[in-house]
């Protein structure tokens, strides 16, 4: 298996939010980043070695830009498999496209089932990591909140008795396998009123529920996701503190007023949107922080 060390370049795949925080830990790392989306998506472009805007459908521009990097991952979804192929036919691609192409062609069956109609006790995400050698790492499970489908608010670690946790990571891990995936995976879990546990959704790249591991475990899940795609090492999923991360609106706001939390980090994607971390003795008491700060900003803009 291919080994990408620091000074190479590595090629990103969607200019949106993912890709901004996988830059940055990528140049921490050491290496330099191409990126290609499309026109319109920006949040990463004032960070890229080269930015090339163009549509997937170009094929073209897609393996020149591939020809110039030395591994490709996937920032964000939406990537279609057309871009895919033409990518691997000029350069390294992990996880895979045949990883996507099983993904998209789930019908709810085997990789994953559609979210129960049971009223949930608990939305969760274990987000594993596998190597280019088999190896498998896990993040502590991180609860969910969402609005309107999406994530806005989680927490970790999950309030989950540890049988469920080993249940819910077994299954991850042969997921993974079984996918033959190489790179970071969150993989989506409900927990019903009856018991009964739903794997629903397989997410092959970093996860906004795992935008809280940047402040609080010792990789965060970008740098995890340029470890395993690079054939690095993976890096200790120890969580230091328990956190919760609340997304931020995407609208323009007055970020200043979040520093008045001692506790809480902010992450804008430029002068829109992002995300709020915080650490503190229990995932509750850190939830409790980021919806103050998360507040404190709607009622800045408002005066």
């Amino acid at each position: 298996m291919k080994i990408v060390l620091p000074g190479a370049v590595i090629g990103l795949l969607g200019g949106g939010e993912n890709s901004r925080m996988l830059a940055l830990a990528a140049y921490r790392m050491g290496y330099r980043v191409h990126v290609f989306s499309q026109p319109g998506d920006t949040a990463v472009t004032p960070l890229a070695d080269i930015s090339i805007q163009a549509p997937y459908d170009d094929l073209d521009r897609l393996r020149e830009f591939a020809a110039a990097v030395e591994v490709v991952t996937v920032a964000e979804s939406g990537v279609p498999m057309i871009a895919l192929r033409a990518v691997a036919g000029a350069s390294v691609v992990r996880p895979s496209p045949k990883v996507f192409d099983a993904i998209e062609d789930s019908d709810g069956g085997g990789i994953g089932a559609k979210r129960s109609t049971t009223a949930p006790l608990v939305d969760f995400s274990i987000i594993g990591a596998r190597g280019t050698a088999g190896e498998f790492v896990f993040y502590p499970p991180i609860a969910i909140d969402r609005v309107d489908g999406a994530v806005d608010i989680a927490r970790s670690p999950a309030p989950l008795n540890a049988k469920l946790v080993r249940r819910a990571v077994g299954l991850t891990r042969d997921t993974l396998e079984d996918l033959d995936l190489i790179g970071l995976t969150a993989v989506e879990f409900t927990l019903t009123q009856d018991g009964e546990l739903v794997l629903h959704d397989v997410t092959p790249h970093a996860h906004p529920s795992g935008n809280l591991t940047v402040d609080s475990c010792v990789t965060s899940q970008f740098e995890q996701q340029l470890r395993a795609v690079c054939g690095l090492p993976l890096g200790s999923t120890e969580m230091l503190r328990p956190a919760a991360m609340a997304v931020l609106p995407d609208a323009a706001s007055p970020w200043a007023s979040a520093y008045a939390f001692p506790q809480v980090k902010l992450h804008p994607y430029g002068a829109r949107g992002g995300f709020l971390t915080a650490t503190a003795k229990s995932a509750t008491q850190a939830k409790q922080i980021v919806l103050a700060a998360r507040a404190s900003l709607t009622s800045s803009a408002d005066v």
